[in-house]
Order: C-alpha cells, then structure tokens, then sequence
C-alpha cells in the first residue's frame, strides 16, 4: 500500500481514537454531580481544555507508548489494529456511560497483540511493570488524600460556619477553586489520554505534532456527542457540593499533571473514581448502586482489550 494512502488511514484512525476517548472522558463529572456548571458550559471549557492539553502536554507520553512497549515489529497493521482495538473498547463502554482507562485499554492491547505475534519475548514486561506500580499507587493516593483533605476541611471550614448563608458563601468560593482544578485535570488529562492511545502512530514516523493536533480537535468532539452519559453517571456517584467535589479531584489534578509531564500513561478514571469512594467514606455517605459495573469494566478492560486485538489483527492485515 502506497505511504501516502498509509497516512491517510493513519490520520482517520487517529480521529476515531480521540473521539473515542472524548466520548469516554468523566473529567467533569464533579463539576456536573455538584451542579457548578451546566451541561452546555461543562461542553465549552472540555473543548478548549482538550485542544491544549493534547498539543502541550502529549509529546513525552506518545514517545512512551509509540517506542517503549514492543519489540516485535511494529507494522501498519500492528499500530492499526491497536488503535482500532482501543476506539471499539472505548466507544463501547461509553454507550453504557461507563468510565474506563483508556491507558489500561491501548496497553491490553498492545499486549495482546505483542505476545500474538511475538510470544513472551513480544513485550516490554520491564516497562510495564514500571508503569504498572503506578497504576497501582495512583488510585490508593487518590482514595487517601481525598479522604485527609474533606476531613480537613470539615473540621476546619465546614464546622466552624454559622448558618446557610455563611454555608452557600463558602460554597460558592469552593465552586470557583473546583473549576480552577477541574480545568488543571482537563489540561493534563488530554495531554495523557490523547497521546498514551495515538502515541504508538509515532513508531511509523507519522509526525507526532499533528496528531496530537487531530487529537484535540477528535476529542473534544467526542465529548460533545457521545461523552454526557459518562459525565452524568460518575457525577451522580455519590452526593457532591463544590467542597467535596473539591477534595476528590485535588489528587487527580497533581497526579495527572506530574505524571503526565514525567511522560508516564495514568488513568485519570481509576484515580478520580477511587477518590469518590474515599470522598464517600470519609462522610458515610451511600454510593452510586451502579459502581459494581464501573469496578467490573476495569477488571475486563486488560483481557478484553488483548483479545479484540488478536481477533481484528487478521482482517486488518489481510487488508493491508
């Protein structure tokens, strides 16, 4: 096949995978369960968010994934059947308005196809590794700091207020540092999400600038369109006011923004979900009765990411 038709698969795959993570990405869903923002202007500053932080911030973790992770060779039908893979996970989780990591699921299939293709020798099992302790640590962090800060803040600011005037007012200031951090996790979450799924394009030499370019643009589509069940349903988790909210996207923000800049692929779903249910501990409040689901799709992501690999890595080859 002739590169330049190449490239042009390339790119239309690469605008499938954003939109496909656009369509899966709860951000904002704090900002949506403590009804800081409506829906239309969740939309607005996704949008502007998701353009930035894919072209500032994607580089150091697409050179991770595109050249870190295989050592097999990594062909045309290799990379397509890996992005491919990820954007029919991905699109299918969110028509269940489901979160998932959209790191664990182009890594489950980078695995699937590395050892397919290359046995146990296939994979950069070091690397992941590596990575892996983070996606371990990240969420346990999430969980911990955000049950210190609420209790923090309870004890210091929350109990010390006289009537709900004095409550709406402090929740009102909350609501604006809310979206200042909401804003913060957006940028670094399009940098690392964006780039950790298109960052394999850069083993085919495929200019890394502009995809992160058609990245932005495709996710923050993909949020528009397909992405407001998700954002409803990690919102509705467990009971959020702006305080709250605050304190469970705190660890988001500064794990995502270090990690992403350290160019290490994280899941911002993992850590934000694990921060609710600290959030929901720390104030004996119930939770969402559909978490199960959420906590199952995670553990299938891996296996199921790996298998779609394999299964569309045949009629993608016969094709090219």
């Amino acid at each position: 096949m002739e590169l330049t038709t190449i490239i042009i698969i390339f790119i239309f795959i690469s605008i499938l995978i954003s939109f496909a993570i656009g369509g899966n990405d709860e951000t904002f869903g704090t900002i949506y369960g403590s009804r800081t923002l409506n829906m239309k202007q969740i939309l607005i500053f996704t949008t502007i968010f998701a353009i930035i932080g894919a072209f500032l911030l994607g580089r150091a973790v697409s050179d991770t994934v595109g050249k870190s992770l295989l050592f097999i060779n990594v062909s045309d039908a290799v990379v397509m059947t890996i992005l491919i893979s990820t954007a029919i996970w991905l699109i299918f989780s969110s028509a269940f308005g489901l979160p998932i990591s959209t790191t664990h699921a182009t890594i489950g299939a980078i695995i699937g196809i590395g050892i397919f293709l290359g046995g146990g020798d296939g994979v950069n099992w070091l690397k992941i590794l590596e990575m892996s302790i983070w996606w371990v640590l990240s969420p346990i962090i999430g969980f911990a700091v955000t049950y210190i800060v609420y209790k923090l803040i309870h004890k210091h600011i929350i109990n010390k207020l006289s009537g709900f005037k004095d409550f709406e007012k402090t929740e009102r200031r909350f609501s604006y540092l809310l979206l200042i951090v909401i804003c913060w996790t957006a940028f670094s979450r399009a940098g690392n999400d964006c780039s950790n799924a298109v960052g394999i394009v850069v083993s085919v030499g495929l200019d890394v600038d502009l995809v992160l370019i058609i990245a932005g643009l495709s996710l923050s589509s993909g949020i528009i369109i397909l992405g407001r069940g998700v954002i409803k349903n990690v919102g509705t988790i467990t009971e959020l006011h702006p305080s709250t909210a605050f304190a469970s996207n705190i660890p988001t923000a500064i794990i995502l923004f270090v990690g992403t800049l350290l160019g290490i692929p994280l899941s911002g779903s993992h850590m934000l979900i694990a921060s609710l249910i600290g959030l929901s501990k720390a104030r004996h409040a119930p939770m969402s009765k559909g978490l199960w689901k959420i906590i199952l799709v995670w553990f299938l992501t891996f296996p199921l990411a790996a298998l779609l690999a394999i299964l569309i890595y045949f009629p993608i080859n016969a094709f090219i």
